[in-house]
């Protein structure tokens, strides 16, 4: 799997794979043994990603620079937070994403704004003169949010609509076409 052709929830999605089939090894020894490979290679390159990081906030100005960049890389993003190195605290990822998210839906005159972050949960107002299919957008709207904030439990989004099924007539208009 090469860097430039998967993104981080690819990655992602394999490591948790690979976890899934080394905690079902029958073997307790050998399991203990994988988990103990696992937890000393994270460490390992945690402490060389930390030393990276102060090597570089140590250069001043240009150094930062850099961190922002590095930062801003959604592979290398996904790596700082699983380490807990991410320069950036939890409410400033959280309003990146929900501009790129506005990036994402502002050309289709919508809006996404952050109404909260409370308690490990994300609430978002949708705003859309336009009807939406709920369920895959809510998809994209998480995904987004879960990549910059993995941390969070939750992701509520305010004011989507799913359309109605083609052959629905709300009663509402039932009942004035009939003079009720």
């Amino acid at each position: 799997m090469a860097h430039e052709e998967v993104g981080s929830q690819q990655w992602i999605d394999r490591i948790e794979e690979l976890v899934r089939r080394a905690e079902s090894v029958e073997d307790p020894k050998l399991r203990g043994i994988t988990v103990d490979l696992l937890q000393a290679v994270l460490n390992f390159h945690a402490a060389g990603l930390e030393r990276m990081m102060e090597i570089a906030a140590a250069s001043g100005p240009a150094g930062e620079a850099i961190i922002d960049r590095i930062a801003a890389d959604d592979l290398v993003s996904s790596v700082l937070l699983l380490h807990g190195l991410h320069p950036d605290d939890l409410e400033t990822r959280v309003n990146c994403a929900v501009e790129k998210l506005q990036r994402m839906f502002g050309s289709r005159m919508t809006g996404v704004s952050l109404l909260a972050i409370e308690e490990g949960v994300v609430r978002l107002r949708f705003d859309s003169d336009r009807v939406w299919s709920g369920a895959p957008v809510k998809a994209s709207i998480e995904a987004v949010i879960y990549q910059a904030a993995p941390e969070i439990t939750n992701v509520i989004v305010e004011g989507l609509r799913d359309p109605p099924t083609p052959d629905f007539v709300p009663l509402s208009n039932l009942m004035a076409s009939a003079g009720l």
